[in-house]
């Protein structure tokens, strides 16, 4: 048993009973029905001070190939691994956000709102119209701290998967992230149609290229198109670019999942 980290002891009625309701870690190896898990200090922490969990209380276990357990604590904190649940929350393909990098605060609720909507994958990008451009010697700390409000985010709302945040890249490098569907959010189309909704199609993976706070340039914009990025719009109105992001992915997974 660690010290300082023992559970309250309750009473075990042997039911399991699992739910929405359930809390969930994620894991960083492979598990099976039968193993023990050894939360990290961190999430030792969460469960017992945060939430307050007890003895012979269940959990949801995700670990790193996407599977879903049923665990319950012991008094040691450990989590007894009980059973194979059969849940899949993710969109059925792959979803790809290439975001521009925009200030503090509300890049992090871009990236936690993105996650609840069920992202893949959020690429930052700087290009000439960024505000935010990070130096290299950072990127690291950044993406640690990314990948934190993503995990956290990704806990919440009971994701089976995590998206993936990458390292930022230049917006000229947005064609390796392409998909079966590549759409890139541009104001100009905001009075002549092309809605992003009507021209997505069910069943194809998705890439989506959202602007940073001062948008593309009109090089910017055709550059994408030779990348085969097709252009669309999220409605009437300029949205900020956080906002943009989020309509888009909403928009992206509501088609995908209809």
């Amino acid at each position: 048993m660690k010290a300082g980290f023992s559970f309250p002891s309750e009473r075990f009625s042997g039911k399991i009973k699992h739910g929405d309701n359930m809390q969930q870690i994620f894991i960083q190896q492979k598990t099976h029905v039968g193993s023990v898990i050894e939360p990290d200090p961190q999430q030792r922490h969460h469960l017992q001070r945060v939430l307050r969990m007890k003895e012979g209380e269940t959990l949801r276990v995700i670990d790193a190939e996407g599977a879903v357990f049923c665990g319950v604590l012991d008094g040691a904190g450990q989590i007894q691994i009980t059973e194979l649940l059969d849940e899949d929350r993710e969109l059925p393909v792959t979803l790809t956000l290439v975001a521009g990098l925009i200030k503090g605060e509300r890049w992090d609720w871009l990236l936690q709102k993105c996650t609840e909507l069920g992202v893949s994958r959020i690429v930052p990008f700087q290009s000439s119209r960024t505000v935010v451009k990070l130096e290299s010697d950072k990127v690291d700390k950044k993406l640690e701290r990314w990948q934190k409000i993503v995990q956290e985010a990704s806990q919440q709302c009971k994701r089976t998967q995590r998206p993936q945040v990458c390292a930022p890249i230049e917006l000229a490098d947005a064609g390796a992230w392409r998909s079966e569907q590549n759409f890139v959010a541009y104001e100009d189309e905001a009075l002549h149609g092309g809605l992003l909704s009507a021209q997505l199609e069910k069943g194809r993976s998705v890439t989506l290229v959202i602007g940073p706070e001062g948008g593309f340039s009109p090089a910017e914009i055709e550059r994408l198109q030779t990348q085969g990025y097709r252009c669309c719009s999220l409605g009437k109105r300029i949205l900020r670019a956080e906002t943009a992001a989020v309509a888009a992915v909403c928009l992206a997974g509501a088609v995908l999942e209809g």
